[in-house]
C-alpha cells in the first residue's frame, strides 16, 4: 500500500450511498460488525483467495443476516471461473455493498472505474494515480461504492485522485454506510457526517490516533457461513477481511499487525474519534 495525492479544497457534498438515513450510533462497535476470513477458514476451504463461490455463500449468509451493509476488503480487480464470478455478482446484489480499489501506476491497463464511483470538484488530495487495481465491472456493477485504500500509516486520505477524477477512500465509503449520511467536505478542514465532525489536514487525510488491532471484536467466516453469528452482524455494516497466517503485516508498536486487522483498526479510531 502506498499513499500521496494533490489539488484545491472546495465545499462539496458527497453522493450517498443507497442505505436509508438513520441516527449516528455511539461507538463502532454499535455499527460495525467484522467477519475475518481466519485459520479455521483456512483449514476447511484452504488458503485465501477463497473460491469464489465460497465467498458467495459468505455474503450471502451475512445478507441472510440482516446486514446494512457490507464493505469487501478483498481486491476483485481479476476474472476467474465464470460460473462462480457469477455466483459472487448476484450475493453482492443483495446486500449495499462497498468495494475495494488502490492505486497502481505499474499496471498496464486497468479496468474501468464507473464516474457514479467519482466525485465532481476539485480537492486537495494526498494520492493520485493514473492506474489501479479496479473491481470487475461485473462486480462494480453491483455496488454501491468503491473506495480506495492508499494508505500504510495513521494519516489516512478521505479522498483521493484516480486519473482525473476524485474518488473516495474505503474508510469514508464505510463510515457513510454506517451513517446513512452524505459526507460534507468545507474549507474549515472537516468533514462533517450527519451531526459527526472528522478533522481532516490540508490534504483531506484524517488522523487515527487511538490504533488497538489486538481489540478490534470480530467473528470467523465459518461463524457466519454456519449462521451462528447472525446476531452480530444484523442491522450492522459489516466489514469481511481477511486475518489468517498468509497476511501481509505491519509493525505497530512491539507487535506485527495484519493489514487488514490494521485497517479495521483505522477505521475504529476515525469513527469513534470525539
Amino acid at each position: 500500500m502506498n499513499i500521496l495525492f494533490s489539488i484545491r479544497l472546495v465545499a462539496w457534498v458527497f453522493i450517498a450511498a443507497a442505505v436509508p438515513a438513520t441516527a449516528w450510533c455511539a461507538s463502532f462497535d454499535e455499527d460495525f460488525a467484522v467477519v475475518f476470513i481466519d485459520a479455521k477458514t483456512e483449514a476447511k476451504f484452504g488458503a485465501i483467495p477463497l473460491d469464489r463461490g465460497t465467498l458467495a455463500d459468505g455474503i450471502n449468509a451475512i445478507a441472510n443476516a440482516g446486514a446494512k451493509a457490507i464493505v469487501v476488503k478483498f481486491f476483485l480487480d481479476q476474472p476467474k471461473d465464470e460460473k462462480t464470478d457469477m455466483r459472487l455478482a448476484r450475493a453482492l446484489s443483495r446486500v449495499p455493498t462497498v468495494l475495494q480499489a488502490r492505486l497502481a501506476d505499474r499496471e498496464n491497463s486497468s479496468n474501468p472505474l464507473d464516474a457514479r464511483f467519482s466525485i465532481s470538484g476539485q480537492f486537495n488530495v494526498a494520492a493520485t494515480g493514473a492506474r489501479g487495481w479496479i473491481p470487475l465491472p461485473l462486480f462494480a456493477k453491483q455496488a454501491a461504492d468503491v473506495g480506495f485504500v492508499d494508505f500504510n500509516s495513521a494519516l489516512v486520505p478521505t479522498v483521493e485522485q484516480y486519473q482525473s477524477r476524485i474518488v473516495k477512500s474505503l474508510v469514508l465509503c464505510a463510515i457513510e454506510m454506517a451513517a446513512g449520511r452524505k459526507a460534507i467536505l468545507s474549507a474549515e478542514r472537516q468533514i462533517q457526517i450527519g451531526s459527526h465532525i472528522i478533522k481532516v489536514d490540508d490534504k483531506n487525510q484524517a488522523s487515527a490516533i487511538s490504533i488497538h488491532p489486538q481489540s478490534i471484536r470480530s467473528v470467523s467466516f465459518m461463524s457466519a457461513l454456519d449462521g451462528s453469528a447472525r446476531a452480530e452482524m444484523k442491522n450492522k455494516v459489516v466489514i469481511l477481511a481477511y486475518d489468517g497466517p498468509h497476511i501481509d503485516t505491519l509493525t505497530v508498536g512491539t507487535e506485527s499487525i495484519g493489514t487488514h486487522r490494521y485497517f479495521v483498526s483505522i477505521l475504529k479510531s476515525i469513527y469513534d474519534a470525539k
